[in-house]
């Protein structure tokens, strides 16, 4: 996800003595499952964890509407009831599947036992215009009859190619409701491509998907006590994330000008994602990311600057981010854990190697080998060609020549990393393993 799994286990163990067992435990529930929401309990844990490090926190304590806001804090005379959510364009993306057209042509090439990549997808759009606005949509099939037509469409066209020795391998279809340029060549690269317009870009000021979530959230804060917000966390929202491709984009905060235009309960919003950023002139240099927040608050609401300090003390005690919402939002999706230090190591002379701890383990454990180089999924890496392991080598030298391990430490990192490291020392000739001297 966005933070790493200490950083957010340390944050859940503090909010333990502060909220009541059942209020942590349901966040931990939603963290272990493998789906959207996780994203969005994750901002509701950094965000909780936070304020209860600047004055008394109360969750989930019933309205006389009987809704149960994530958030009820004060501070000296400052009373607020917020909610938290997190805002996503996977409503546009289904509207939009270019990738799991993308996916399925891929699957169809197999099928047809063709090399692996080379697959060049470009997708037309047209502009709808309403009264309100214009928005773009892409020219592809129906998300339910994706299959459909690849099976019906693509697949007897690529096998009638085939059997006529074409190649490359090319598809064009351009009608009212559908505008594709297909080219599959797998000797220009065993790369897929796409490209098509953008189609996330809000343009319609009350019909984009943070607009819906703010919405969402203004019904459940009616008749809440003192000054009332909602804070959004990016769960990969083009809207929250900084980009602008087109004059025609709205900013975020247009959208929330109109919000609280069409609902006075709600006094403050909050946007909250990541920014990213290179420093030095290096190209080789990581792009460092930051946590960013946006703060929005209704003309009427004379508690600017107390909202202010606030979200500015309560973002001091947000982990480090280690992923832009995009990839974090991809990764919560998935049941397996990220890769730690895998394939990376470090060497002093031949006498000295560091790896990382899990690889080490999961090599003790008979389920990789240096071999492996560190690949994700090793049977799969197992089936191509294979690099040589450089560390292989210097450990093997070490076995060949007679020195054993003197010393295996471990180098603990903090919890913005997710694993920690293995020293080992090799010894002097052991005559154990060595000729006599």
């Amino acid at each position: 996800m966005i933070y790493q799994r200490r950083a957010i286990q340390r944050r859940l163990n503090e909010l333990r003595d502060v909220l009541d067992g059942e209020a942590v435990d349901k966040l931990v529930e939603r963290l272990n499952r493998a789906d959207k929401d996780r994203v969005a309990a994750m901002w509701e844990l950094v965000v909780l964890h936070g304020l209860s490090k600047c004055g008394l926190l109360q969750s989930e304590v019933a309205l006389e509407s009987l809704r149960r806001p994530d958030i009820l804090f004060e501070l000296g005379a400052l009373r607020l009831t917020a909610d938290v959510t997190a805002v996503s364009d996977e409503g546009l993306d289904k509207d939009n599947p270019y990738s799991e057209l993308s996916q399925l042509i891929e699957a169809a090439k197999n099928k047809l036992k063709l090399p692996m990549g080379g697959l060049d997808l470009r997708v037309r759009s047209k502009h709808e215009r309403t009264k309100r606005g214009v928005r773009t949509v892409l020219l592809l099939p129906p998300r339910g009859k994706l299959q459909e037509f690849v099976r019906q469409t693509i697949e007897p066209q690529l096998r009638m190619q085939m059997n006529a020795g074409e190649f490359p391998l090319s598809i064009s279809i351009d009608d009212n409701d559908i505008g594709l340029d297909i080219t599959i060549d797998p000797t220009k690269s065993p790369y897929n491509s796409a490209s098509f317009a953008a189609y996330d870009m809000p343009s319609i000021k009350d019909r984009n998907p943070l607009y819906s979530a703010l919405k969402a959230k203004a019904e459940q804060l009616r008749g809440a006590y003192g000054i009332t917000g909602v804070i959004v966390g990016d769960g990969d929202c083009v809207a929250l994330s900084g980009r602008s491709t087109s004059s025609d984009q709205l900013s975020t905060s247009q959208i929330v000008e109109e919000f609280f235009r069409q609902f006075s309960s709600v006094d403050f919003v909050l946007l909250l994602s990541v920014r990213e950023s290179r420093h030095g002139w290096m190209p080789f240099q990581a792009p460092v990311k930051q946590n960013d927040a946006s703060l929005f608050v209704r003309p009427e609401c004379d508690a600017r600057s107390e909202l202010n300090t606030l979200f500015q003390t309560m973002m001091e005690h947000f982990p480090k981010p280690v992923m832009m919402p995009v990839n974090g939002a991809l990764r919560a999706r998935e049941d397996t854990y990220d890769l730690g230090h895998h394939g990376g190591y470090s060497m002093l002379g031949s006498d000295v190697i560091r790896l990382g701890l899990r690889e080490f383990m999961e090599i003790f454990a008979g389920l990789r080998s240096l071999q492996d180089n560190g690949a994700r999924n090793v049977d799969a890496a197992r089936k191509f060609p294979q690099k040589p392991s450089h560390l292989q080598a210097v450990v093997l030298s070490n076995l060949m020549a007679g020195r054993l391990p003197i010393s295996i430490d471990i180098i603990k990192t903090d919890e913005d990393d997710n694993d920690d490291w293995v020293e080992i020392r090799f010894g002097k000739i052991d005559p154990a393993i060595a000729p006599l001297r």
